[in-house]
């Protein structure tokens, strides 16, 4: 039986350092993962679609694992995926991001179109400018404000703290492998990811919510890839609302709701998510496009 246990690699990619795992054959599925989660949060996800295809899940820059870059744009980001691709002599994927993560593979749907077969938004940052209030507080943090709080993150017990808190992000704890918690207690102790974090809220936030200069809901219509966007019902990040409002904007998108999930839906409904990602990835899409799959959970007004 083949084993489909990711594996860590690392390749330079514009000068930096850059982590990734992988795991499986066939075409590439690349994972990104948002502010608040490490790749290996991806494994489970990576171990069932590597049955089919070469699932790859990367740090980004700052984040859990790979040196800091120039800046936290979603511009930027998306072009240091394409180098990370090109270093790969990968040409073409299947991008899947969650929050920030997925604010970065739009961009790069945008952007590099002829390298994005498939979009999946999972929970994603930019498509509307509505979000926890938390987030604006972080976003309003002056840099040494941000910098100090970091360092006392990074102290012992500062990461517990910040482990633990990631409860806002998630509606079933108890369903998270204890190896995904070691994951996420080791972010919370690195120092520069805390800081690369509070750069992106900053950068992707203000006052008002999330910042009118990285809302890509506008230019979904560009994107004409098979699109699927997926949405734990009791985001208390992200409204759901904005998920249905860009599924309807994505000219091939379809919207499957997880009722029971939170922001980190992926870890909140493991099952339920696999069930929407796994039939999207491998199904044929040249096929007419289907009625768009709905669970129950409930929105607010596009």
């Amino acid at each position: 039986m083949t084993d489909h246990k990711p594996t860590k690699r690392r390749v330079l990619v514009e000068g930096l350092s850059t982590l990734y795992y992988e795991a499986g054959e066939g075409p590439v599925v690349l994972l990104v993962p948002g502010i608040a989660s490490d790749p290996q949060d991806w494994f489970p996800v990576m171990q069932e679609l590597a049955l089919t295809h070469r699932a790859i899940a990367i740090s980004l820059p700052g984040l859990g694992g790979t040196s800091p870059g120039p800046d936290v744009r979603p511009s930027t980001m998306a072009s240091f995926l394409m180098h990370f691709l090109d270093a790969l002599d990968v040409h073409s994927v299947i991008a899947v991001g969650h929050s920030y993560g997925g604010l970065v593979v739009a961009e790069l749907a945008l952007r590099h179109p002829h390298a994005v077969s498939r979009l999946t938004l999972v929970n994603a940052c930019g498509l509307g400018r509505a979000v926890h209030p938390g987030a604006v507080i972080l976003a309003l943090l002056p840099e040494r404000a941000s910098d100090l709080l970091s360092a006392i993150a990074s102290l012992p017990g500062g990461a517990t703290a910040l482990t633990f808190s990631s409860n806002l992000l998630l509606r079933q704890p108890w369903r998270i492998p204890a190896t995904t918690w070691a994951a996420q207690f080791r972010l919370a102790r690195s120092r520069q990811t805390l800081r690369t974090s509070m750069k992106v809220f900053r950068e992707c936030g203000d006052i008002t919510g999330q910042r009118r200069d990285i809302i890509v809901t506008h230019r979904l219509h560009e994107i004409d890839v098979p699109a699927l966007v997926i949405w734990g019902g009791c985001d208390q990040l992200f409204p759901v609302w904005q998920g249905r409002a860009a599924a309807r904007r994505l000219p091939a998108g379809r919207l499957t709701v997880l009722a029971g999930a939170g922001h980190v839906s992926h870890l909140d409904s493991p099952e339920e998510f696999m069930d929407a990602l796994g039939s999207f990835v491998r199904d044929d899409h040249e096929r007419p496009k289907p009625t768009t799959r709905k669970n129950t959970g409930k929105g607010g007004p596009p």
